[in-house]
């Protein structure tokens, strides 16, 4: 992913002149794009490096991407009348090729799925339940703020660590902020490789068997701005986790069944103009490709008579509704945007009933921040699974997702965002005469 981004040699778009009028409107919503995102979009790798151009190219280049942007909104919308969608969101610049690339570029390919073992598979979920009108995590304390997995193609690692989080959190009533960067350094067995893709039940089951994690405070997250993974640490304490084996699933039923309990890990089709340019509603149309990244499904719900499963993303929180989206629910199959496809999530030990249980009533807002609770054991430095076992623990060679479909790698990578000041001027702007943008991304 980070390759595709930034080593992309761009060369000026041929799209036809612009008329005045078309430029000066261009460049209002480029300036107004900038102030919501340019300086979160360029240190989150959300912008190509323009070699090669000219200052008069690069605005030119800039202004076509706008432009070619704004023409997708409409169809978008027609095909999506419950969601909404915009060009002010912070991937718009991309073309459809780079942002399929920031998605799929660092996608691992396991082995052929199969069937599930009946080792492996929660049968009482698979029979469904009567669940209740609708449930959100999100408005209980056993969620993290929205994290941003940035140049790194670490979003297994957000999306199996987040599960471990809540899961924790419904045990104990302890609510821990997990280090992803252990996982992405430290979690190299089998399909997970760093910030080159893995599985998000590969690392639930990793997590678990590595006796825990770190807390961020401890290990922070760096391969968001670098693109790389580092050497696995053993320098910071392992607070121990009241989470069990790894549970794959499939379908929308046992989904909501799973969601009454607890988040859960999933995997999606997001290499698409829909997550590009998300920013609110339900969405109800998805291309029909494979899956390419990895979430975490916190509740579900209906709004105006549209069933939904909302979806916290890693792509920070000015992306989507404050970080999430919402799925429509009830469409049968792998799910809208193969939501449903290979859900994954670790088993909650016994221990307190949860104290902090999810209410029917949505929430925008962000949940508490995570308690750092000190522990006296001492890490190891982790090893993987320590054997020669796929990555979910199952002592086969069977994937890790257990889908029984099409083949599911991951996605890319970051840290949170940094804010969206403006860029100080570096020079004349040719485009509308203002005085603060500075083109010095222009590598």
């Amino acid at each position: 992913m980070r390759h595709a981004i930034l080593l992309a040699t761009v060369a000026a778009t041929t799209m036809g002149d612009l008329t005045p009028a078309e430029r000066t409107e261009l460049a209002a919503d480029l300036k107004q794009w900038q102030q919501l995102f340019g300086q979160e979009a360029l240190t989150q790798g959300f912008l190509p490096r323009l070699h090669g151009l000219s200052a008069a190219e690069s605005d030119d280049e800039l202004l076509h991407r706008m432009k070619a942007a704004k023409e997708r909104i409409p169809a978008l919308q027609a095909q999506n009348p419950d969601a909404q969608f915009s060009h002010l969101s912070p991937l718009a610049l991309l073309t459809k090729a780079e942002f399929k690339a920031y998605v799929m570029s660092s996608f691992q390919r396991g082995k052929p799925k199969r069937a599930l073992r009946a080792s492996k598979v929660d049968w009482a979920a698979l029979q469904g339940s009567t669940a209740a009108g609708s449930v959100d995590w999100t408005t209980s304390k056993c969620v993290t703020p929205v994290k941003n997995q940035g140049q790194c193609g670490s979003c297994w690692a957000f999306s199996g660590t987040g599960a471990a989080e809540s899961a924790h959190c419904i045990a104990t009533g302890t609510l821990l902020d997990l280090a992803e960067q252990q996982v992405v350094d430290c979690d190299t067995a089998g399909y997970n490789q760093g910030c080159n893709g893995g599985m998000e039940d590969a690392a639930i089951t990793w997590i678990q068997k590595n006796g825990g994690l770190c807390l961020t405070k401890d290990y922070p997250y760096t391969s968001g701005s670098s693109g790389q993974s580092g050497r696995c640490k053993s320098s910071c304490t392992k607070q121990k986790l009241s989470i069990g084996a790894t549970v794959n699933i499939k379908g929308e039923s046992p989904l909501t069944t799973a969601l009454d309990t607890q988040p859960v890990a999933v995997a999606v089709e997001a290499g698409n103009d829909v997550w590009q340019y998300y920013k609110g509603g339900v969405v109800s149309q998805c291309p029909g490709a494979q899956s390419d990244h990895a979430v975490i499904a916190v509740g579900y719900g209906s709004d105006g008579g549209k069933n939904y499963f909302k979806i916290r993303n890693s792509w920070g929180a000015n992306w989507g509704e404050k970080g999430y989206i919402r799925l429509q629910r009830g469409v049968g199959g792998k799910g809208m945007c193969n939501v449903a496809e290979m859900p994954a999530y670790p088993k909650i030990n016994a221990g307190p009933k949860p104290t902090h249980k999810p209410t029917d009533e949505p929430t925008e807002e962000p949940t508490d921040e995570p308690t750092d609770e000190p522990s006296d054991e001492p890490t190891d430095t982790p090893s993987g699974s320590g054997s020669d076992e796929s990555p979910s623990g199952s002592g086969s060679d069977e994937s890790p997702s257990g889908s029984g479909s099409d083949e599911f790698p991951s996605d890319s990578g970051s840290d949170e965002f940094p804010g969206s000041d403006s860029w100080s001027n570096s020079g004349d702007n040719s485009m509308d005469g203002s005085d603060d943008w500075d083109w010095n991304w222009r590598l």
